[in-house]
């Protein structure tokens, strides 16, 4: 598990979670916005959180000058 706060400028990502990490967020400050590939879109703006769940495949976008609080967990996968 890690955690910590990130601050980027505006921008777009192509983002491909592994099926065993995942996020949990707080915007602190700005507005971004989570791309699926099933092309759904998941605003989250300064005061609201939100999840990258595992295997998450798809963009994440900086729309204005952001903050975030992050936890990122690597879960066991069992075979």
């Amino acid at each position: 598990m890690e955690c910590g706060v990130w601050a980027c400028e505006p921008g777009m990502w192509r983002i491909r979670f592994a099926a065993n990490k995942l996020e949990f967020f707080c915007v602190l400050e700005g507005h971004v916005r989570l791309h699926d590939a099933d092309g759904q879109v998941h605003d989250v703006r300064a005061g609201e959180a939100g999840v990258i769940p595992a295997g998450f495949v798809g963009a994440f976008e900086v729309l204005s000058p952001v903050r975030k609080y992050f936890v990122v967990q690597q879960i066991s996968i069992s075979a």
